[in-house]
């Protein structure tokens, strides 16, 4: 895969994502897709949520979480024949909470074109504004 490759893959599954669109997923990941979060309970690996219903399942479970987040500079490089490796700047609100502002970087595994799994990390920092979220 090339970085062009990589961006086409993630281009349809933001579009697909960020309309929480089933059909726009369903074409965009495979069937037994996991996106595993930087955060949550499912020790050690964040939160994990596995197909379409867990990504739209993910998908409210950040909005019950953030009142607002918003990705920045943004990169996509390909890793190797099956792995896009994606870099971004996130800034947002916890709700009832305090601000987020993070480097975050994210291991896509791709699968015949499509998303099969995303790991997601982020550079976090502890404080009283901040709820722990786990």
């Amino acid at each position: 895969m090339n970085d062009s490759e990589a961006n086409e893959v993630m281009s349809r599954f933001g579009k697909a994502y960020f309309k929480r669109d089933p059909e726009l997923l369903a074409a965009a990941v495979t069937e037994d897709v996991e996106w595993h979060f930087a955060i949550g309970a499912d020790a050690p690996d964040g939160r994990v949520r596995k197909g379409v219903a867990g990504i739209l399942q993910g998908i409210e479970e950040n909005a019950a979480l953030f009142e607002s987040l918003r990705f920045e500079n943004v990169v996509c490089r390909a890793l190797g024949p099956d792995q896009i490796v994606m870099t971004y700047l996130l800034d947002g609100q916890y709700r009832g909470g305090g601000a987020i502002n993070l480097r975050g970087v994210e291991l896509i595994t791709v699968r015949n074109g499509k998303v099969h799994r995303k790991d997601v990390f982020w550079k976090q920092f502890r404080s009283e504004a901040s709820p722990n979220p786990r």
